[in-house]
């Protein structure tokens, strides 16, 4: 399926087939304190506010549910050659790490979009279609976002929505705004993984002279990513070169796995926009989670 499998969620405008979060919202929160991740809270150390209201907390996990997880992964010609088999070796770490009841859904992207799997628990096919994957053409990253986030929304599992890309947007009908509300009103986490778009050469000329090669992101690289994550309580790596990729790869994992899924029903039924804002109590804590969610009558 190609990249009909996002704009066809937007044949209606920006009525897409995401969840409002109407009757019960879920929050899933990062908890830090430092570069330590904290763990072992309950739901009476948070404090939680939809529109500035105090709201009551239902039900709080970790680690016990299922988790989805959906690659939206950028084979355009610039990943062609060693950057696949880093990014295939990657993919690869994830999957040993999964769990029997976890998912795994596969969106790639050049100048198209693909849905190569839907959600599925046969990790093996994930890893041939990959190989298989043909790696050529432009980069339609804004179309594979919002199509990975159409893939992935599930109200029973953790969705997580892995974006790797090492270049900027060259080919997609949607624009970042358009992608930035669908993610706003997702329940899913989305993390992005960037490598540098040039390698630029350093000359130091000292006693000897040497040449040091430095990777250098495009102006603006990682802006729409940043954007995307932001608004999910996810974040993007910098991960400089694809060699490195099954190293940030696997520090999502493990950063997501001790999250919190936080679930509560809203004491206002107000239509439109609905800011949450989540704190630990008593804590300098910092806590990574979504901005938000919008009710519709």
């Amino acid at each position: 399926m190609a990249a009909a499998l996002a704009l066809a969620c937007v044949a209606g405008g920006d009525a897409q087939k995401f969840r409002s979060g109407v009757d019960v919202v879920r929050v899933d929160a990062l908890v830090t304190e430092g570069n330590r991740v904290v763990t072992g809270l309950n739901a009476a150390d948070f404090e939680l506010r939809d529109n500035g209201a105090l709201q009551t907390i239902d039900a709080i996990e970790l680690e016990s549910m299922p988790l989805t997880l959906t690659f939206v992964l950028d084979t355009s010609g610039s990943v062609a050659g060693g950057k696949m088999a880093h990014l295939t070796s990657a993919v690869d770490l994830i999957l040993r790490g999964l769990r029997e009841q976890d998912r795994v859904g596969l969106v790639t992207f050049s100048h198209r979009v693909w849905q190569r799997l839907p959600l599925t628990s046969d990790l093996q096919s994930v890893r041939n279609v990959l190989t298989e994957a043909n790696v050529a053409g432009g980069t339609s990253l804004n179309d594979a976002v919002y199509a990975g986030l159409a893939l992935s929304e599930s109200q029973e599992t953790r969705s997580l929505v892995l974006v790797f890309s090492d270049g900027m947007d060259t080919s997609s009908w949607l624009g970042h705004a358009t992608v930035e509300r669908a993610a706003r009103r997702a329940d899913a986490v989305v993390y992005g993984v960037a490598v540098a778009g040039t390698e630029l050469a350093v000359i130091d000329v000292g006693q000897g002279r040497s040449v040091r090669i430095r990777p250098e992101y495009l102006p603006g690289q990682t802006d729409f990513l940043d954007a995307i994550a932001s608004a999910t309580g996810g974040r993007v790596i910098k991960a400089d070169e694809t060699a490195n990729l099954p190293k940030a790869f696997e520090e999502i994992l493990q950063e997501f796995r001790p999250r919190y899924l936080i679930t509560y029903s809203p004491a206002s039924d107000a239509a439109g926009w609905h800011t949450i804002d989540l704190k630990v109590k008593g804590r300098r804590a910092e806590v990574k989670a979504r901005r938000g969610y919008e009710r519709t009558k």
